[in-house]
């Protein structure tokens, strides 16, 4: 088994762990708090999710590409991931309260402390991208997934035992956003106790200026693709104001982009072993091998989806999420074309082509804001669920064009499988 194959195992292994655990947080939550309440949290998730984007600075990719290119010490990515942190609270702790005191009034009008909730969130999410990657990046899979895993466990503990503890909704919001912080802060403190404080030393310039200028086009590609992967909640929120519609959209939205875990997982294995500038040939050959075996995935998915969707959502999430079952197969075709763009993202970061990235981000996003205003009229979670699967296509098309220049991929490879494909499966996923 070759270090690209091992690291695939490792990767889907323990990263599939910590995903699994968070379907069931997902899952219990939703239960706990209903359609309108779970819309309302991870709306304010979403926002916060679009400030991690804009304070990380991308720093996950430059430190991902540096620590695996062997270009930066990990100890020296460390150092900035903790002080970048730190200085983001601030300016959150500064910002926040004016943002929803003047654009998002009827939200600041809930009962709580939105501040706390997001300096937890954005800080947390901060320290944990930074830390999980460098545990990657030496090779540590197991620690960083068992340690998010295992929060995400007692947290649904909690949600079970909530009426028991006489826990409000109110309080269980509130241990949700804090939970980010303590999984960030953990995964920092076993960093450094494993890699012993005094080892910890400062950047040069040089190596400064490399890691923000890979991050400056990066940073642009990343804030493009959120609006792609979530603007339409805005709009599902302004234009589908009916009870229980943007919590419906929002749980159709999400349960799909799960679907992109394992896709995602892979990428995370492709990004630094291109990264390294080995194994070139074997990563293309196992890009057309991935695509084969997600198509077959998917189609089996959508065909699940349509005979027992309808019965088994409002089953799992709770009577309250009765009409997601038709955003849910509309999107499941534009799903499948991100599993595909995630592979081919990662191998252009790995190249330091993060240009093609940016590009398919701003066309996927034209698409996206094009056709909704053109349909404005005729607006509802359906259609919005339409055009993001549209758009989700013609993102993954732009990457396959640019990515099938470079490699010459022969169509017939992308659609029937060989002997090699199934034992490079079965020794990959199986054995």
């Amino acid at each position: 088994m070759s270090v690209f194959q091992k690291s695939i195992k490792q990767s889907v292994t323990w990263r599939g762990f910590y995903f699994l655990t968070l379907l069931f947080l997902n899952i219990f939550l939703s239960r706990f708090l209903k359609a309108d309440g779970f819309g309302i949290i991870f709306y304010l998730s979403n926002f916060f999710s679009l400030l991690v984007i804009i304070m990380g600075f991308n720093m996950d990719g430059s430190f991902t590409y540096f620590s695996s290119s062997k270009t930066i010490h990990h100890n020296k990515l460390a150092f900035i991931g903790i002080f970048w942190s730190v200085l983001m609270c601030l300016i959150t702790y500064i910002l926040l309260p004016k943002y929803f005191s003047y654009f998002d009034k009827n939200i600041a009008a809930l009962n709580t402390n939105i501040t706390s909730l997001g300096l937890h969130y954005i800080s947390g999410i901060l320290l944990t991208s930074c830390f999980t990657i460098l545990f990657y990046s030496l090779g540590n899979f197991f620690l960083p997934n068992i340690v998010l895993g295992i929060s995400n466990l007692l947290f649904v503990i909690i949600i079970l035992f909530a009426n028991s503890l006489n826990f409000s909704p109110k309080n269980i919001v509130s241990i949700y956003f804090n939970l980010f912080f303590f999984q960030g802060i953990g995964l920092a403190a076993l960093f450094i106790y494993k890699n012993g404080w005094s080892n910890f030393i400062l950047p040069q310039k040089k190596e400064l200026k490399q890691l923000v200028k890979y991050a400056s086009i990066g940073l642009s590609s990343n804030v493009i693709f959120f609006f792609v992967y979530r603007i339409d909640y805005w709009f599902v929120k302004e234009w589908c104001n009916q009870s229980g519609n943007l919590g419906n959209y929002i749980q159709a939205s999400k349960l799909s982009q799960m679907l992109l875990v394992l896709p995602q997982i892979l990428a995370s294995s492709i990004f630094p072993q291109m990264a390294t500038g080995q194994q070139q040939q074997e990563i293309v050959q196992s890009i057309s091998r991935l695509f084969k075996l997600f198509l077959v995935l998917y189609i089996f998915l959508f065909i699940i989806t349509i005979c027992v969707g309808k019965i088994v959502f409002p089953y799992v999430f709770g009577d309250s999420f009765n009409t997601m079952y038709l955003p849910m197969i509309i999107l499941l075709p534009g799903i499948f074309c991100l599993s595909i763009s995630s592979l081919l993202s990662a191998y252009f970061s790995g190249k330091n082509q993060n240009k093609y990235n940016l590009f398919a981000a701003v066309y996927a996003l034209l698409i996206m804001i094009g056709l909704t205003f053109l349909l404005k009229k005729y607006y509802s979670i359906y259609i919005a669920a339409a055009i993001s699967s549209l758009a989700y296509c013609g993102e993954a098309l732009y990457c396959f064009i640019k990515f099938n220049k470079q490699e010459s991929i022969n169509l017939k490879q992308l659609f029937i499988f060989t002997k090699a494909d199934l034992h490079w499966l079965k020794k990959t996923f199986i054995k």
